[in-house]
């Protein structure tokens, strides 16, 4: 019998010993009485996986079993979260204060994890800019334009260090962290975008040959192979399109202050002219811009003009105040100074607007006020 719980002991010590398992732990200063949680991010919504009521001396330790694969998790006090990865059996060390806790943490023992702190940092930079942006164009700054141009240079840096970051590793956990990350709710890297794709394609490659049967590896092959496919349906289209003589412009979806979609190609089918524009309403040109474009509007409507005016204010409420007194089709791309739609026609500057003929397609490209009126007789 004794020789039975013995061997009981030993297969239980045994079995103990192979479950692997992580570990983090460390202090949280003046947080006394606040729950801190320990929470899975490996499903959509954040999972709680354990808790702790600090007490006056801020120690806890958490210990979960290590997933198979790289996985993430976040420590929560209050709505201040810290991302990390696990992708072993790790021990890793945190320190933080409650006041500034997702800004002003230490956390060490893993490579990964200091790697992700760059990314967040870098984000919260970018981020800042960004806002600064924001702001600056709902208070109709005289600074939006040098700050739209500073905000621009600054994604681009971001984007080269977050390439050089995943080229060190495409198939670590902090260059799938990278792929998803977000500002303002809105996707730094974008599979439909083709430079983009490439970081992502290069971190789904990565995991693919590193760990093929992992959940996030097939959420990456996939991500990136509907956008490859989405890119030969519109490079197809666009052929078909050609060899029907269909007009040559890139069709746009978005949506009017009443919330009905608009599409350009609706309009451009039914009028002779459409003058696409593409402009910003919280800007020191946009009144006098929009009066000149009333004036045309007025004088050439019965003659077969239509607008369709692309608003990249970052600033909705703003947006639809000028709207709603705009006689033409005003829709708003949300996407403000990430917009695909601008990106497709190149835009630079504002403001900038297209005439597109229905039979020709685009015929001129004007970024100069007093140039429109010529362009648009030329086609009525």
């Amino acid at each position: 019998m004794r020789k039975w719980i013995f061997l009981c002991a030993i297969a239980v010590a045994f079995t103990s010993c192979n479950k692997r398992q992580f570990t983090i732990e460390g202090n949280v200063a003046d947080a006394d009485g606040q729950t801190l949680y320990l929470e899975s991010l490996a499903t959509d919504q954040a999972v709680v996986l354990d808790s702790v009521q600090l007490d006056g001396k801020g120690a806890f330790k958490f210990k979960q079993e290590a997933p198979q694969y790289p996985e993430f998790y976040q420590l929560r006090l209050n709505d201040a979260v810290v991302h990390f990865a696990i992708d072993s059996t790790e021990t890793l060390s945190f320190l933080a204060k409650a006041v500034d806790f997702a800004d002003g943490y230490e956390l060490t023992g893993s490579d990964e994890c200091t790697k992700m702190r760059i990314v967040t940092d870098e984000s919260g930079k970018l981020k800042s800019r960004i806002n600064e942006l924001n702001q600056a164009v709902s208070a109709n700054s005289s600074q939006v334009d040098t700050l739209r141009a500073q905000a621009i240079q600054a994604l681009a840096e971001y984007k080269s260090k977050m390439l050089n970051l995943v080229l060190e590793n495409p198939s670590a956990a902090a260059a799938y962290y990278i792929v998803f990350q977000e500002i303002n709710g809105s996707k730094v890297f974008d599979p439909y975008d083709a430079e983009d794709r490439k970081l992502i394609a290069a971190v789904a490659t990565g995991f693919d040959m590193r760990y093929p049967e992992s959940a996030r590896t097939k959420q990456l092959k996939q991500m990136t192979l509907a956008a490859i496919a989405a890119e030969r349906a519109a490079r197809q289209n666009s052929t078909e399109a050609l060899e029907a003589q269909v007009t040559s412009y890139i069709d746009i979806e978005l949506y009017d202050l009443r919330g009905r979609k608009q599409t350009l190609s609706d309009l451009v089918n039914n009028n002779r002219v459409v003058l696409l524009s593409f402009t910003a309403y919280q800007t020191d040109y946009s009144p006098a811009y929009n009066m000149k474009l009333a004036e045309l509007y007025k004088k050439y409507k019965g003659s077969g003009l239509a607008i369709y005016q692309v608003s990249l204010d970052a600033d909705e409420q703003a947006w639809k105040v000028t709207a709603d007194n705009l006689p033409w089709i005003c829709v708003r791309d949300p996407q403000s100074v990430y917009s695909r739609n601008a990106a497709s026609y190149n835009v630079q500057k504002l403001p900038t607007c297209f005439v597109i003929d229905r039979n020709d397609g685009i015929v001129k490209r004007i970024e100069k006020v007093d140039e429109i009126e010529s362009a648009i007789q030329s086609r009525l």
